[in-house]
């Protein structure tokens, strides 16, 4: 009996852990659709909401495949650095993609949530809204690929 609680309870911690967000990062997995055409359709979204891609860096194009998009906004980008320009380390903004075994692509980002909570006394209320709706620009391009939109 100890045995069944102890199992039932390891698969509810566990269980719960796989449903929590990873408080680093956004991502989305997209199904039905093959690695460089997810690159390609991101790649189009993005530029759709001003997000422009600077480069694609390929580092396997061997299955599994992975990739990271250097991305920005150079009118978010020039009122960040106007207050903060050591936020310069983190831009452009990189959006990773890898395929996992099954054929689905992960598209993924830093959680800005998270980013803000890390610098919120170095940023006004005013650049804190422009790292917002960047998140809402990639997160909605994400999700356009996905189907979702």
């Amino acid at each position: 009996m100890r045995l069944l609680i102890l199992i039932l309870t390891l698969f509810t911690f566990l269980t719960a852990q796989e449903e929590k967000k990873h408080p680093l990062r956004y991502e989305e997995a997209i199904e039905g659709l093959d690695f460089e055409d997810v690159k390609l359709l991101l790649k189009t979204a993005l530029d759709g909401r001003n997000m422009n891609v600077l480069g694609v860096v390929d580092v396997s194009t061997e299955k599994p495949r992975y990739s990271y998009m250097l991305v920005c906004n150079l009118s978010y980008a020039e009122k960040i650095f106007r207050e903060f320009p050591e936020m310069g380390v983190m831009a452009p903004c990189r959006i990773y993609l890898y395929e996992r075994e099954d054929g689905s692509v992960v598209v993924g980002f830093v959680n800005v949530e998270t980013l803000l909570k890390v610098f919120a006394d170095k940023l006004s209320p005013q650049a804190k809204e422009v790292f917002r709706k960047a998140d809402r620009d990639v997160r909605s391009a994400i999700k356009e690929v996905k189907g979702e939109l």
